[in-house]
């Protein structure tokens, strides 16, 4: 396990990410689910992504954000 800020994370042998902690869930996502949470519609976000009351600025303060 590794750590980007206070997020966990599991990287590959290259040291990126093939797995991460959502604090969102607070449970293990690929990045990819990440990202394509981040460029759609809120309204086409899983539900259980949103189900924190500030999941909008927990996400903005993620740092695989943007990874």
């Amino acid at each position: 396990m590794a750590y980007n800020g206070d997020v966990e994370y599991i990287p590959d042998e290259n040291g990126i990410a093939e797995m991460v902690k959502c604090p969102l869930v607070d449970g293990w996502i690929s990045p990819a689910d990440c990202m394509e949470n981040q460029e759609v519609i809120e309204s086409a976000i899983p539900g259980k992504y949103k189900r924190k009351p500030n999941w909008k600025d927990i996400c903005k303060k993620c740092p695989f954000r943007d990874y």
